[in-house]
């Protein structure tokens, strides 16, 4: 199955608006999905992956808002890459990748990569 930019992109909206993942996870993923931070560590399955996504109290982005934004894209059978900037809100005082400051805005890169695509296409 090709995914197509126009998916991610109604994907990169999905999460962008999602106050709390747990729809937005099953809409997209496997329930054993696995995410790697490169700072925060790995989540496997549907209640790590929503609990970091999340912005809650003690959720893994308590105080921020992240919002994707696509560089690029390209996409073959069952397999994705996307490049992203990430633009993180600072809601309230958090130590999110540091300290940061309500009203503080920050941003990074990434590279993601995906085999297998989500939870039924």
């Amino acid at each position: 199955m090709i995914f197509t930019q126009d998916q991610f992109e109604a994907y990169e909206d999905a999460f962008n608006n999602a106050t709390d993942k747990s729809a937005f996870f099953d809409k997209y993923y496997n329930p054993d999905a696995v995410f790697v931070h490169p700072y925060k560590g790995t989540f496997k399955g549907k209640d790590r992956l929503v609990g970091f996504w999340n912005s809650g109290k003690n959720s893994g982005h308590d105080g921020i808002h992240e919002v994707l934004h696509l560089k690029n894209f390209v996409s073959i059978e069952d397999k994705l890459a996307v490049e992203l900037d990430i633009e993180w809100r600072c809601f309230k005082d958090t130590d999110y990748l540091g300290p940061r400051k309500a009203g503080d805005v920050f941003w990074g890169h990434c590279a993601a990569f995906k085999y297998n695509l989500w939870n039924g296409g």
